[in-house]
């Protein structure tokens, strides 16, 4: 939903509110035994405006949000986080995601492998091993009996180092490697985002996450922000303030002028 829709459709909510205000302006014509009815009306048409025009602008504040502290702050780089499968040629995706324009780096630093079952006598040794039998291998978790995490240094070439483990695991102990997944974080200008999340290529890598100064302000906005009943239910509160303010529009005038005299008398006695 551009800006131009949200504003109309708060202008249009506005004008439900002005139109239940001249409503109730008419209660020296239509008795002031009606006031049940302008309140009933003023709830009706709040809720009505409520669920079609506010609630609706609820799921578009974050973005909008999004793009005013994109443009007005001075965010660091956001972090694209991605899992790309082995299958593709890590290589050439960190090449060409380079390339895309607010891209400012690419660092490949961990990889999920899954394997065949690891016994309890070698979870220790290949955990113990791998850092100094794989290049660029930093550290090592074994999570379970078939998933192995390698955290490795940043710019080595991740598929190296998979065909290296998988040869040497093959060789020592015989188990197996099935697949494997390279998790790599895409460092991006904050106000390019939303341009490079929908240029990855959907079907070689899975976004796990985005993340960065200007994303924790907006969930920071995004958990401040009502639920959408909570929304109906408080427009339908405005109609009804609404119509009490055009049924009691001369009393509120006439307590406001009593009070500006109030202020002018105490004014003039200090002078």
């Amino acid at each position: 939903m551009d800006a131009i829709t949200v504003i109309i459709m708060i202008i249009i909510f506005l004008f439900l509110l002005v139109f239940v205000f001249s409503t109730a302006l008419l209660t020296p014509l239509i008795g002031k035994k009606n006031l049940l009815f302008v309140v009933v009306l003023g709830f009706v048409v709040g809720i009505v405006g409520g669920t079609f025009l506010i609630a609706p602008i609820s799921d578009d504040i974050p973005d909008m949000a999004r793009s005013v502290y994109q443009y007005t702050t001075g965010s660091s780089a956001e972090i694209i986080s991605v899992d790309v499968s082995t299958n593709t040629n890590i290589t050439n995706f960190i090449e060409n995601t380079k390339q895309i324009e607010g891209v400012k780096s690419v660092q490949s630093n961990g990889i999920t492998i899954k394997t065949a079952t690891i016994s309890d006598d070698w979870k220790a040794t290949l955990k113990a091993r791998i850092p100094t039998a794989v290049p660029n291998v930093n550290s090592v978790q074994i999570q379970d009996s078939n998933t192995i995490m390698l955290n490795v240094k940043n710019n080595s070439n991740p598929q190296d180092v998979i065909q290296k483990l998988k040869d040497w695991m093959m060789l020592v102990s015989g188990i197996d490697v099935k697949y494997s997944i390279v998790h790599v974080s895409i460092f991006v200008d904050a106000a390019q985002v939303d341009v490079v999340a929908n240029k990855l290529p959907k079907d070689d890598v899975v976004i796990t996450s985005i993340g960065g100064p200007l994303e924790e302000k907006i969930a920071d906005l995004k958990s401040m922000i009502p639920n959408k009943f909570n929304i109906v239910i408080f427009c339908g509160f405005l109609g009804i303030i609404a119509g009490l303010a055009g049924l009691f529009v001369d009393s509120i005038i006439s307590v406001l002028a009593r009070i500006k005299d109030m202020i002018l008398k105490r004014g003039q006695e200090k002078e």
